[in-house]
């Protein structure tokens, strides 16, 4: 048998996850508005730092906005200066910042790596990233017009910086450079998200001692002292890049500016987190479901082994030699274990990790490169993906059968799904289980290629009804027309900025926080509009409102001002 040239297989795997990349990023754009209330309220901010040309103190809705750095709204700012406002390529900063964060994934394999052989080399260095963006979170998420995935990216960046000066550190080249590599990762990851990167990176860079000495350069002779003065200069580094921005905003927005982004935002909510609390366990069952279908290949649990080749030193014992494998457990252990202790837990929060554990599932894969005989090994993950596919699609079919057996009602919008968009996944999920493939490398492309054509087929099914239930752009193009006439809008409830970039608005809406102050603001303003999102039961029958739509389970419902 021929075995294919490392050359050849890397292209392969390269003109792959380009495909996947590109079939990813065009579904979402496509077929998915943008999701209120956080892709909507990210964009709004945005547009309204271009809107007012205030590029450092950005706000929502007139009103200063502290939970976020701006870096991302700088970006599509950026843009829009060369390319003119539009929702796609707001839409696209995440992914190009996910695209960028597989290609400096595969550049850290290198360096973790460089004494591997050519062809154990590629195998990491290809597919670590195939693992990542087939990952069914990341598979979503790296789509979504959200912060994390430039907080991973900077994560990478960081990490390869800390590799590379400790291979300066022994060796006397590089060290500085390095470190710099690192600040700015720092830098990048505290202007996305604020002091949450220094626990995806910190933690690498102080045990450093323990991975340094096991990789191919060794630890020298070198002080250890000299490293943590180096690790400092970078973590000072990164703090000059983020105050940058951080001490002008402060001193343009305010005392209460100031105390939001320094404190509130940053200290509070690293030490005591008031906003999605969840107990410490949480991300133990989370993470396997955001890692599907990897965490199901009977192939990568081998490589890591059990009690038998523990006991051996196999596997994940044998493993631990490495100095690359050591910094990926520490990267990903110490990030798990201290977002697990703060109390406030999104899935999303762990993005940073990913990189870490697909380069310990290609390392642990490439161990045994040579097992070149025909295998179904991928068998497992791919029906999984063609069963969960197949409860879909039969759900989607039978759900005027499955309601009546619910407490509650299923939402208008999910009659707008077309079930049968999911039946090529079924057919293509439980033909690839019947086929044979060689090595680990066959197996990843086949279940990658499984994995995002159920994403994809799934955004098929779900376009009506993400249409029906989350569009928000003919109302905000509504109330762009309103405020045109000089009719003032006021939303019942907390606003979060949905309308403001969809209909382009240059004016802040009013907001109340409840319906009788609505119908205090209504009898100020009676050319006026209200709006507000309520259960279908809590919609009044009085007055008659102008439109009612479905909106994420509940109703959108308008009133003209005048007798609300």
């Amino acid at each position: 048998m021929t075995v294919p040239s490392t050359k050849t297989e890397a292209q392969k795997d390269n003109v792959l996850m380009v495909m996947i990349w590109l079939a990813l990023v065009a579904s979402a754009i496509i077929l998915r508005p943008l999701l209120p209330i956080d892709e909507t309220r990210y964009i709004t901010v945005a547009w309204e730092m271009w809107s007012s040309g205030d590029f450092i103190v950005p706000t929502l809705n007139g009103e200063m906005y502290s939970h976020k750095p701006p870096l991302y709204f700088w970006f599509m700012n950026l843009g829009w200066a060369l390319l003119g406002v539009s929702e796609t390529w707001a839409r696209l900063v995440a992914p190009f910042f996910g695209l960028a964060t597989l290609l400096i994934t595969a550049k850290l394999a290198r360096e973790l790596w460089p004494e591997a052989s050519s062809e154990a080399l590629n195998m990491r260095a290809r597919m670590a990233p195939l693992m990542m963006i087939t990952g069914l979170y990341w598979t979503v998420f790296s789509t979504m017009t959200m912060f994390d995935m430039i907080v991973t990216f900077a994560a990478v960046v960081a990490i390869l910086g800390y590799v590379k000066a400790w291979k300066g550190f022994v060796t006397g080249e590089g060290f500085w450079l390095g470190l710099f590599i690192a600040g700015l990762g720092l830098g990048l990851g505290g202007q996305a998200k604020g002091p949450a990167i220094l626990v995806h990176t910190l933690p690498a860079a102080l045990f450093a001692p323990i991975w340094g000495a096991a990789m191919s350069c060794g630890r020298g002779d070198q002080g250890i002292g000299k490293w943590y003065w180096g690790v400092f200069m970078s973590v000072l580094i990164g703090i000059g890049v983020t105050m940058a921005w951080a001490g002008p905003a402060a001193l343009l927005g305010g005392e209460e500016y100031r105390n939001a982004i320094f404190i509130k935002q940053s200290a509070d909510r690293m030490a005591k987190s008031f906003a999605h609390r969840r107990p410490f366990y949480w991300f133990m069952w989370v993470v396997p479901l955001m890692l599907l279908p990897w965490t199901l290949w009977p192939r990568l649990w081998r490589g890591i082994g059990g009690r038998s080749a523990w006991q051996q030193n196999r596997g994940l014992r044998a493993a631990w030699a490495d100095g690359g494998v050591r910094l990926l457990l520490i990267w990903s252990g110490a990030s798990f274990l201290i977002f697990s202790a703060i109390s406030g837990k999104q899935p999303h929060y762990l993005l940073p990790v990913f990189p870490a554990l697909a380069l310990f599932a290609a390392y642990l894969l490439s161990l045994k490169s040579q097992d070149n005989s025909p295998s179904t090994g991928h068998r497992i993950p791919v029906l999984v993906l063609g069963v969960i596919s197949l409860i879909i699609l039969t759900g989607l079919l039978g759900k005027d059968l499955i309601e009546p057996l619910l407490k509650k009602p299923l939402p208008d919008w999910v009659d707008a799904a077309e079930p049968l968009w999911v039946l090529p996944v079924v057919i293509l999920a439980f033909g690839a289980a019947l086929t044979k493939t060689i090595g680990a490398r066959a197996e990843v492309r086949l279940i990658a290629v499984v994995a995002v054509s159920t994403v994809v087929m799934l955004h098929m099914s779900a376009a009506p009804a993400f249409s029906l239930a989350y569009d928000l752009e003919p109302a905000a193009l509504r109330v762009k027309a309103w405020q045109d006439q000089g009719r003032p809008v006021a939303y019942i409830g907390k606003y979060h900025g949905e309308f403001q970039f969809l209909g382009r608005l240059t004016q802040p809406l009013a907001s109340t926080a409840s319906m009788a102050q609505g119908k205090n603001w209504a009898a100020q303003n009676p050319s006026g509009v209200i709006i507000a999102t309520l259960r279908k039961a809590d919609i009044p029958s009085q007055p008659t409102p102008i439109s009612v739509q479905p909106y994420r389970g509940k109703y959108l419902v308008m009133w003209n001002a005048a007798g609300f």
